[in-house]
């Protein structure tokens, strides 16, 4: 049992340095009006992965364990390759406009225009 102490502070580690960071992305790239809403939906990505191994777990129509290791290989490789083509589109949103717009949505009482001007 003393074996899965190391493999279990790496994933804790991995975790905590993924969420942080995830989470820290989806704040500074979301519109003011927005920040909670893509909090929650960062959080639901969570609640997914973890239905989509129940579902896994419920069927069980694997021989053997390894057979089902190498499914949730195959679907992380496939999450992997859809997550690079959504990078590789990204256009980033410079964090320090948000200054800019939270002064508009002031002075407009609480209506931000410079977003209709853009269309």
């Amino acid at each position: 049992m003393l074996w899965q102490i190391p493999q279990y502070v790496i994933i804790t580690a991995g975790e905590i340095m993924f969420s942080i960071t995830g989470l820290e992305f989806s704040y500074s790239q979301a519109p003011i009006s927005m920040k909670s809403v893509l909090q929650a939906c960062w959080l639901l990505t969570t609640a997914f992965g973890n239905l989509l191994v129940i579902i896994i777990e419920l069927i069980q129509n694997f021989n053997e364990e390894s057979s089902k290791f190498f499914l949730y290989c195959g679907v992380m490789v496939l999450d992997m390759i859809i997550f690079a083509f959504m990078a590789m589109r990204y256009k980033y949103v410079n964090p320090h406009r948000e200054d800019d717009d939270s002064i508009a949505e002031n002075k407009n009482g609480g209506i931000d225009n410079k977003a209709f001007d853009k269309e």
